[in-house]
């Protein structure tokens, strides 16, 4: 078999570019008149001298000392203190050791991390946006004191499973399940009688004479005595049942009577009076209320109503934190009874763009906007979902119509702030200096919220400065300023403070000091000057063991591992910039295992897919060219080409010939596998890709010359001499001439 060559000029990884050298093909000379017979097809193709040099370190980046049109970023007198950081307090994060301690870290993390099922194909940094929702909504029970009552936060009951003898109303949720969980529908009914459908003289004719009433607030009802209760109301509205009351002779347990019903298996929400005391538990799916007496487990009514989208969406806020594939399926049945339903839109919006759903979190986004056009909430979020598809130019046309609002928060002008300095650095032409500006107005705003009282607006203020700190980091590790080197660890440091500070709950904390490791993981990969990414590569990681420990929801387990999985691609880019490639094939491996389990719910982006995609290749071309392993290689490959195919991966790529590159490249061990078919159809489409670059100019055309020269030997051996003798004229002009052969 021939041997073949990889595409010449680059071929890349996350964010990684490893030169190639363009070595002549053997016996082949340009064609110097048309009277000449064409060339014969090429039968030997040796591998360029960059393959031998692979685990070499690259060349280090020089330093950028001098500015270009950024001025220095020193304290300046007038400037707010707050803007610029003042000397940091030491950091606990520990000194880079010696040697090359980041691969061997890695290499420890890879041998204890459970291998992947699969790498499936499918944040900017996440979303800071910490405006408090709207409050909740009580569900009354249909009686005093339960109708005035105020809801806390909605206790839960156990998913569907084999039921103990003491079945308890706060049993823990069950694991989420992998899959969307399916709601058990079945609304309740007393005696043929069914709230929202039965008409009153539906109910005359099978109960017979009721005694009329009337309450307080005018509403009016019959009145049953119906063995063994006390007392049966029912409740019209336009002479159709409204609900049911069913008052007991005396006070049941919960669990038995809830047993008795058979709805024991069913997940509650239950109703909090002002001091926090259950006063009912419901049963959404049922549309059931058990009313309880005040400060006793036992329940003295049975209350049923159609089913009310508001008892999902409190459900479901109960569990947005221990079962988000629970809330969710309440949510989207809460919206599907009410379409309008804004505060149910508002947080599945929040829950997709959680999970990285863009396309579900844009339509909420959307409706949500629709619904409620004067939510300032929702319009940031929006910005955020625009932001996160990359469609900055959008996103900041919704950033300046909240700024042009007069809200009066300054919360909301922080985020405003801080939106428009994360839009800045997106997009192809990303404006450092506007970046560094917007952060810097987000930090004079939010700072004094934090002397604030509520510890919820303390806690929001936090999330908005640790995200504008760390921006001020990124922008300036990415742009043109002097003393990078002194100035962005200082942004850092005070990073960490804001972390350290925090007074919340662990779990809070640990989810602040993940973003802190993502920024500072973002910055070192943005410049060589910027802070050393080993420390935060082992605080990063040990947070996710500590993480795992403390978050439940398998769901946000993979939102989290999604997180390390970019924190650990910026800590590659970051190693290589540097100079070290050692033990790069561990290390991205490792990479890519945490990105697929965090990819396993969510939507990547065409942003997300080409780099998730390099990745897998870079993997790939290791085994094929380090290892000679050209059958796991392929793998691999066979990984990649959907995640660049699916949508607009390739068609929206920057660099179309480089993708073609790869596709040549890969196709090489396709070939050695015996997938002639399918290496042919990527070099082919390689060429294609390859063609497109080189007539917007973003490829030489001699770059051709291997693609046409790996294609007529791969037709060569295949027996098709016309094909083969095409490619290699084909070859030859590209090589000597530059002339592209369409």
């Amino acid at each position: 078999m021939a041997m073949l060559r990889y595409a010449s000029s680059c071929v890349r990884c996350v964010g990684i570019a490893i030169p190639l050298t363009l070595v002549s093909l053997a016996g082949v000379m340009p064609q110097s008149a048309a009277a000449e017979p064409a060339p014969p097809p090429r039968p030997l193709m040796r591998l360029p001298t960059w393959i031998e040099t692979l685990n070499e370190p690259a060349a280090p980046q020089p330093a950028l000392t001098t500015p270009t049109t950024v001025p220095d970023l020193m304290p300046v007198a007038g400037t707010a203190p707050v803007a610029v950081p003042q000397t940091p307090k030491p950091t606990t994060t520990p000194a880079t050791p010696t040697g090359n301690p980041l691969t061997r870290w890695f290499s420890e993390k890879m041998a204890a991390l459970p291998k992947p099922k699969s790498l499936l194909p499918s944040t900017p940094a996440p979303d800071a946006d910490a405006t408090p929702a709207p409050p909740r909504v009580p569900v009354p029970l249909g009686e005093q004191p339960v109708e005035s009552s105020v809801v806390a936060k909605p206790a839960v009951k156990e998913s569907a499973k084999p039921e103990p003898a003491k079945p308890t109303v706060t049993a823990p949720v069950a694991a989420t399940p992998d899959e969307m969980p399916t709601l058990s529908i079945d609304p309740a009914s007393f005696k043929g009688a069914l709230p929202g459908k039965t008409t009153r003289a539906e109910v005359e004719a099978g109960w017979g004479a009721g005694e009329a009433f009337t309450r307080d607030d005018g509403t009016t009802g019959m009145a049953w005595k119906v063995e063994p209760f006390e007392r049966v109301e029912v409740m019209f509205e336009n002479d159709v049942v409204s609900s049911i009351r069913i008052k007991l002779v005396e006070p049941v347990a919960v669990p038995d009577l809830a047993k008795q019903l058979e709805i024991s298996d069913l997940r509650t929400v239950s109703i909090l009076d002002e001091q926090g005391v259950s006063i009912g538990e419901v049963y959404p799916e049922r549309g059931v209320i058990l009313s309880v007496k005040p400060g006793s487990p036992a329940a003295t009514a049975i209350l049923i109503e159609p089913l009310d989208p508001e008892s999902f969406v409190l459900r479901a806020e109960g569990e947005l934190e221990t079962c988000s594939a629970n809330a969710v399926a309440d949510l989207l049945y809460a919206i599907q009874i009410d379409p309008r339903h804004v505060r149910a839109h508002r947080l599945l919006l929040a829950v997709m763009s959680d999970q990285g759903k863009w396309t579900q979190a844009l339509q909420l986004a959307e409706t949500a906007g629709r619904l409620d056009p004067a939510d300032v909430w929702t319009q940031l979020k929006h910005a955020g979902v625009l932001l996160a598809l990359d469609r900055p130019a959008e996103a900041k046309a919704v950033l300046e119509a909240v700024k042009n609002k007069d809200t009066g928060s300054p919360l909301v002008a922080a985020q405003v702030q801080r939106l428009l300095g994360r839009t800045a650095l997106a997009g192809d032409k990303p404006d450092h200096q506007a970046a560094v500006e917007h952060f810097a107005e987000t930090i004079r705003k939010a700072s004094p919220l934090l002397a604030k009282r509520s510890p919820t607006m303390q806690a929001a203020a936090r999330e908005v400065l640790l995200d504008a700190h760390l921006g001020t980091a990124l922008a300036i590790a990415k742009g043109t300023w002097q003393q990078k080197g002194r100035v962005i660890p200082k942004w850092i440091s005070r990073s960490e403070v804001l972390v350290d500070e925090f007074k919340g709950g662990d779990r809070e904390k640990m989810i602040l000091e993940l973003q802190l490791c993502r920024g500072a993981l973002a910055a070192s990969a943005g410049s060589t000057e910027a802070v050393e990414p080993l420390p935060w590569v082992k605080r990063l990681l040990e947070l996710r063991e500590r993480m795992d420990d403390a978050i439940g929801d398998p769901w946000r387990r993979r939102q989290v591992d999604w997180e390390v999985g970019q924190g650990l691609g910026d800590a590659l880019v970051a190693a290589q910039k540097r100079g070290d490639a050692t033990d790069m094939l561990d290390n991205a491996t490792l990479t890519a295992a945490y990105l697929e389990r965090g990819a396993e719910q969510r939507e990547l982006t065409a942003v997300e897919r080409r780099a998730f995609g390099e990745l897998l290749f870079r993997v790939g071309i290791m085994h094929s060219l380090q290892r000679g392993d050209h059958a796991t290689a392929v793998t691999w490959f066979d990984r990649v080409i959907p995640l660049w195919e699916e949508g607009d991966a390739v068609a929206s790529d920057p660099d179309p010939g480089k993708v073609g590159e790869s596709y040549v490249s890969m196709a090489i061990s396709y070939w050695q596998v015996e997938r002639r078919e399918d290496a042919l159809a990527l070099s082919r489409r390689g060429v294609d890709l390859m063609v497109a670059a080189v007539d917007r100019d973003q490829l030489d055309e001699r770059a051709l010359a291997v693609a046409y020269g790996n294609l007529s030997t791969m037709y060569a051996e295949e027996g098709d001499d016309t094909q083969a003798r095409t490619y290699a004229e084909m070859a030859s002009r590209a090589e000597a001439t530059g002339t592209v052969v369409k």
